[in-house]
């Protein structure tokens, strides 16, 4: 069918205002009718796609989020044939915007940029000689100030006509840069229009990754390690692990009650504040009733008791250190982390050995599958051992925004267990006045829907929203 529609696609010789492209609800076969390669978002011309619009070719695809293209797709290339799945109710019609007429022996396009971060962007854009001129070289050429060339930042990628694109690297949070293509022949450089971006700025202590948690869309940063309560110190104080895996486990004595050793396993919404109940305290271990955590009867720690969030209520060190910044997810919300949400590739979650600790990994939103090939994605009967990775390779998954949730153990009164073998975390969510939900992960299985009795000892991890409806400080 794809071949059958090149074919068609590649006849045409009407130009683009002429043909309108009618998009029924769902999925559509459209046709290009340009005879150049054009970025998509510019070709559409002045149609606005609608969240969770999607175009698959023959061999990649792309999504529309926050306003932006976002996939392996980057640019419509004549001859191609495509399918268009629309999120409206209703049909819409659009006609495909005309190309700039080329001048020069090279012309040169430069795409808008896509999957901006903090610290990267992907670039690009198209070289046509228009006399045969051979292309001895193009890329893309960056810089802070306008107009760059490539006595600037500037990355090769390639040679002779076409479309290409760029991941560039390295970049200063929260600046502007701007891009333009270029393309080498023997009678010099030429250049592309110019365009701007701006890099993100992430919240203190999060890891660069976006993940979306329900069905309207909004997405949230993980923070850089699990939730840590240092006891040891003179003035106690809350932080966030150094690392993703670590676990503190019975290193530091919280295999007891005392109130000064450090901690990173507590019983559900012992933030510290006291919504009217006996074990609130993070060196509670008081293992008799369930009831004696967290609000009284049934209540989730949000609202009127969002305070027994350890994250709302807490000042964490190298996460801000203002109270208000972070949050648990809820027992939904972590739900659809693992289950539900919608990446570019599909896959969601991985479990692994990093660091010789074993845990799950999860991936965000826009994960390539390029940054690292992982195995048994998705799969909770999965082993530990399917993934191995040292802390050299991590480094790029964290980059790119992956999350490691090890593998805690608990703790029961002053006995802690499972350290290494099974993972648990608290989520805000009750299921009644003495147990509340959480995740759950172990060799061969996982439940990131489970629960437990509230007295146990689980990790915490949290989390910052994206859209500001948190109180956030940047870097």
């Amino acid at each position: 069918m794809l071949c059958l529609l090149a074919m068609i696609v590649a006849g045409i010789s009407a130009s683009a205002q002429e043909i309108t492209i009618t998009l029924n609800p769902g999925w559509n076969w459209i046709s290009y009718p340009n005879a150049e390669v054009m970025d998509i978002g510019i070709a559409l011309g002045d149609f606005v796609p609608l969240e969770g619009d999607a175009i698959q070719s023959q061999h990649s695809n792309a999504s529309y989020r926050r306003g932006q293209w976002q996939g392996q797709l980057r640019q419509f290339t004549p001859g191609d044939g495509y399918k268009y799945f629309s999120k409206r109710d209703v049909p819409v019609s659009f006609v495909f915007a005309t190309p700039s007429a080329p001048v020069g022996p090279l012309a040169v396009f430069t795409s808008d940029p896509t999957d901006i971060t903090v610290t990267t962007a992907t670039c690009g854009g198209s070289v046509v000689s228009n006399d045969g001129t051979a292309v001895l070289m193009k890329g893309v050429c960056w810089a802070m100030h306008p107009q760059p060339t490539t006595n600037d930042s500037y990355l090769e990628n390639g040679s002779g006509p076409g479309a290409f694109t760029a991941e560039i690297a390295e970049l200063a949070p929260n600046t502007v840069y701007y891009v333009r293509a270029y393309a080498a022949s023997v009678k010099g450089v030429n250049y592309g229009e110019e365009v701007s971006f701006t890099t993100e700025s992430i919240p203190i202590g999060a890891i660069n990754g976006k993940f979306t948690i329900n069905d309207n869309g909004d997405q949230i940063y993980f923070s850089q390690g699990n939730l840590q309560y240092i006891g040891s110190a003179s003035v106690p104080y809350w932080k966030f692990a150094d690392n993703q895996w670590d676990c503190l486990g019975t290193t530091t004595g919280q295999n007891s009650s005392d109130q000064n050793v450090d901690r990173d396993l507590f019983g559900w919404g012992t933030s510290g504040w006291n919504p009217g109940n006996t074990c609130y305290h993070p060196w509670d271990t008081y293992n008799a009733t369930g009831s004696s955590y967290g609000p009284l009867g049934a209540h989730n720690l949000t609202d009127t008791y969002a305070n027994s969030d350890w994250g709302v209520n807490n000042s964490i060190t190298n996460g801000g250190n203002q109270p208000g910044l972070w949050r648990t997810l809820t027992k939904d919300e972590w739900g659809y982390v693992f289950d539900t949400r919608t990446t570019i590739t599909g896959i969601r979650f991985a479990k692994a050995n990093l660091n010789n600790v074993n845990g799950v990994i999860l991936l965000p939103d826009d994960w390539n599958v390029n940054y690292y090939d992982l195995i048994d994605t998705n799969t909770k009967e999965a082993s530990y051992s399917c993934n191995t990775i040292a802390v050299s390779e991590w480094r790029n998954l964290e980059q790119h925004g992956a999350v490691f949730l090890p593998a805690t153990g608990y703790r029961f009164g002053t006995s802690i267990k499972k350290v290494g073998v099974n993972g648990y975390y608290w989520s805000t969510s009750y299921v009644n006045s003495n147990y509340a939900y959480g995740i759950y992960v172990y060799d061969t299985d996982m439940n990131p829907q489970d629960c437990s009795n509230r007295t146990y000892g689980r990790g915490v991890r949290l989390v910052c929203s994206i859209d500001g409806r948190t109180k956030q400080r940047f870097h």
